[in-house]
């Protein structure tokens, strides 16, 4: 997982220039804005760089909303990213739990309400921020559990070595139970 710039990346995947364009103008004075024009090229930039939350429109030509976003959440990489379905058609409670299941964290209908839409966006790049630091500690204290193992392996176990090494397991743990679940 590569940290998120200072502003952290938005993807919008729209099909629509119109649409992309009205998004990243919302969006870009608080998050750097990444545009796909289709899911094929959405799936590449998310090959390529970590998006706190990908903006996605289900009626596409080709691959379409939910077809990309089964493929996201199959990604190691992009399995946790929120996905915001994004549809102008579609209005029944059908189409919107088939988005769900697909993999969607939300689904909006258009017309989108610029401030709920806003909203929104700043609540999900909270959750996978304060995910992804927690990951970056899981991380570490793993590299330092390993050290530890190394040295234990090299010198004889002493209990002081080993209350620090059941400590640092409780860490890890306890910064597991932390994590945010996205709903999937």
């Amino acid at each position: 997982m590569t940290p998120q710039p200072v502003k952290p990346r938005v993807l919008i995947v729209d099909d629509r220039p119109a649409n992309r364009l009205a998004f990243e103008m919302l969006l870009a004075p608080m998050y750097s804005v990444y545009i796909a024009g289709d899911g094929r090229e959405a799936l590449e930039l998310t090959r390529l760089m970590d998006f706190a939350v990908i903006l996605l429109d289900v009626r596409m030509p080709g691959m379409d909303g939910f077809e990309v976003a089964e493929q996201l959440r199959k990604s190691e990489r992009t399995a946790y990213t929120p996905i915001i379905f994004m549809s102008a058609y579609d209005r029944s409670d059908f189409h919107a739990k088939k988005g769900y299941v697909a993999g969607a964290t939300d689904y909006i209908f258009s017309p989108v309400d610029e401030e709920l839409l806003k909203y929104k966006v700043a609540t999900y790049v909270q959750i996978f921020l304060r995910n992804e630091a927690l990951w970056q500690q899981v991380t570490h204290l793993k590299e330092t559990v390993r050290a530890l193992e190394k040295q234990l392996s090299q010198v004889c176990r002493t209990e002081e070595i080993e209350r620090e090494f059941r400590s640092l397991e409780s860490q890890i743990e306890a910064l597991k139970d932390q994590l945010d679940p996205l709903p999937r």
